[in-house]
């Protein structure tokens, strides 16, 4: 079954956000540096490999990375048989290219200098022709053929040692082997990492991301699992071929000895492993409960790309090429099934042919697009201000008999701080009343990156220091008229690329003399609030003596949400169901 040939190569990915990167990545990525150069050569080499060398009708195929090679070899045969077209010579070029940038090509998101138009594409997946489709130049350029030229089920991965280690295949596992402890996945002992490819370059990744949001459901404690997940999972590129899954292994050993997680193709796992006979990766199709879980597949989709007559007339001869025996036996060969879900056999060493396989239901569009845009709400970096109540109402019992409320916030503001990425601006203030003359609030730190330095220290570091020691002053609480100069401050300084929020840790009482009250506040926030310029109020309250229902409403009326604590460690329950409000339609319940 071994093809001989050198494995395909991941190419760079259309822009993605910023997220927390393995180090796994820093050895994919040098993978990546050469393609565009091997994907020119390539297709040079088959065009100059025929007969044909006058005026030819030339068809550029884009090809996944993956599929390329054996899609070359059918254009070789194809470029021999003297096919003509209005007269011409009809000739195939095959230009390997990651389907993400393709997608970005045809869909004019992202131009690709150097590269020759595309006329026809076969991506990985089906689920980047609906993202291409998704924009007008997309729209109006790609026409689906209804053909698939080639498929491969997914499959969860993990290194042989890895997997004898935690046994987390002793059993067929199902998709909540990705999940956090908290929220329904696999013992936090077992040491298990998520390495996701990003759906936003990968479809496997994409298809990973439908799989966990119909696990998980759409209800508001839902969503607050889904952001646990998107948090929890290691950021990678695609692992779609032995030499990253190369990289992906050895991370499990020595000295790392760490427990990886990933998904990947079957074919790359059956060139991994023939590339690695003596060490097959641990693989197993995942299984659902109900019908739409179970193994996505990669579907190979042949699309038409061009408007020009005769580059279609010969599309249309090579998609009757890429639907004979021959291609069909090509592409077995290279380890994948045929559109009919035939594969060759594989080696009884591989662990694969025995395992009973569920397919999963294939997303629709809106699905697909649905889901990708969650994940991408979850990923936009987040401006905070914190406002932090010192006043003498934090001087109380916290109703557990064991600390003040002062002391409660300080731990729950410790853990809080932790959970917010380097990706996060943040500022603090403190209120109480008459801080900064009549002013009831003050600033200790500004808006601004966490981990840029202040001084000797960083932002971040700077943060716990000030939480760490604050003490409640016995002065009243001007919280209302605090709310409303920190909502003002950041709608003054709002940043379009971040989510920007005021965050109020409060015992939820405004006894100050001369604030304004609740429902002032409530008046102002109302005329003021504009949603080209967003800025939400989270509101956190600790004890039971405060006005919550005001804190609600306040909340509310800027689309946040508002939470009641009696325990510190509730923080980090608070922190998901919080960030999860970005997935909410207008109008969604809060958790």
């Amino acid at each position: 079954m071994a093809s001989g040939r050198a494995p395909a190569q991941p190419a760079a990915g259309r822009p993605g956000r910023s997220r927390r990167v393995s180090i796994t990545l820093l050895v994919v990525m040098a993978v990546a540096i050469a393609c565009t150069v091997m994907a020119s050569m390539s297709a040079a080499a088959i065009v100059g490999s025929t007969s044909c060398s006058r005026d030819p009708a030339l068809l550029n195929v884009a090809v996944s990375t993956d599929l390329a090679p054996a899609i070359q070899q059918i254009a070789r045969v194809f470029n021999g048989e003297d096919h003509s077209v209005g007269g011409r010579c009809a000739q195939v070029q095959v230009t390997e290219e990651d389907s993400a940038t393709a997608a970005g090509q045809i869909d004019g998101q992202q131009a690709q200098p150097g590269l020759p138009p595309v006329d026809a594409w076969i991506p990985d997946s089906s689920l980047w022709v609906d993202v291409a489709r998704s924009y007008p130049l997309g729209a109006q350029a790609v026409q689906p053929t209804g053909l698939n030229v080639a498929e491969s089920p997914l499959m969860l991965a993990m290194s042989a040692s890895a997997a004898a280690a935690t046994q987390a295949f002793a059993v067929t596992p199902g998709w909540n082997l990705l999940l956090p402890a908290s929220v329904g996945g696999p013992p936090a002992s077992l040491g298990l990492r998520v390495e996701l490819p990003d759906p936003q370059q990968s479809a496997t990744g994409l298809a990973t991301l439908v799989e966990m949001s119909r696990l998980l459901g759409n209800s508001p404690a839902a969503r607050a699992s889904f952001a646990k997940f998107v948090f929890s999972a290691q950021t990678t590129t695609d692992f779609g071929n032995p030499i990253s899954l190369a990289a992906f292994v050895a991370s499990a050993g020595p000295p790392a000895n760490e427990h990886p997680v990933t998904v990947t193709s079957e074919q790359a796992v059956l060139a991994y492993d023939r590339a690695n006979p003596g060490q097959p990766l641990a693989a197993r199709y995942p299984i659902g409960a109900v019908s739409p879980l179970g193994s996505p597949k990669l579907d190979y989709p042949f699309v038409l790309t061009t408007a020009s007559p005769l580059e279609l007339a010969a599309a249309r001869m090579f998609e009757k090429a890429l639907q004979q025996g021959y291609a069909a036996s090509v592409i077995r060969y290279d380890g994948f099934r045929s559109a009919d879900g035939v594969g060759d056999s594989s080696p009884r060493s591989f662990g694969l042919s025995a395992q009973p396989i569920q397919p999963a239901v294939t997303p629709t569009s809106s699905e697909a697009q649905t889901t990708l845009q969650a994940w991408q709400k979850l990923g936009v970096g987040s401006r905070d201000l914190t406002l932090i109540d010192a006043s003498a109402a934090m001087d109380t019992p916290d109703g557990n008999g064991s600390q003040t409320l002062e002391q409660a916030l300080t731990q729950a503001s410790a853990l809080g701080l932790s959970l917010f990425p380097d990706t996060t601006n943040m500022g603090l203030w403190e209120f109480s009343a008459d801080l900064t003359g009549t002013k009831p609030y003050r600033q200790l730190v500004s808006v601004g990156p966490l981990p840029a330095e202040l001084g000797l220290i960083t932002r971040r570091q700077q943060l716990q220091q000030i939480i760490e020691t604050l003490q409640p002053t016995q002065a009243p609480a001007g919280l209302y008229g605090s709310i409303l100069a920190a909502y003002q401050q950041m709608q003054a300084s709002y940043r379009p690329e971040f989510a920007n929020a005021v965050l109020v840790l409060t015992a939820g009482i405004d006894n100050a003399p001369g604030d304004i009250s609740a429902a002032t506040l409530l008046a102002r926030l109302r005329a003021i609030t504009n949603p080209d310029r967003k800025v939400e109020i989270v509101a956190i309250m600790f004890g039971n003596a405060g006005n919550f229902t005001a804190l609600q409403q306040v909340a509310s009326a800027t689309g946040g949400g508002a939470y009641e604590i009696t325990d510190p460690t509730q923080i980090l329950k608070v922190f998901f169901e919080a960030i999860s409000q970005r997935l909410c339609n207008p109008g969604c319940s809060a958790p």
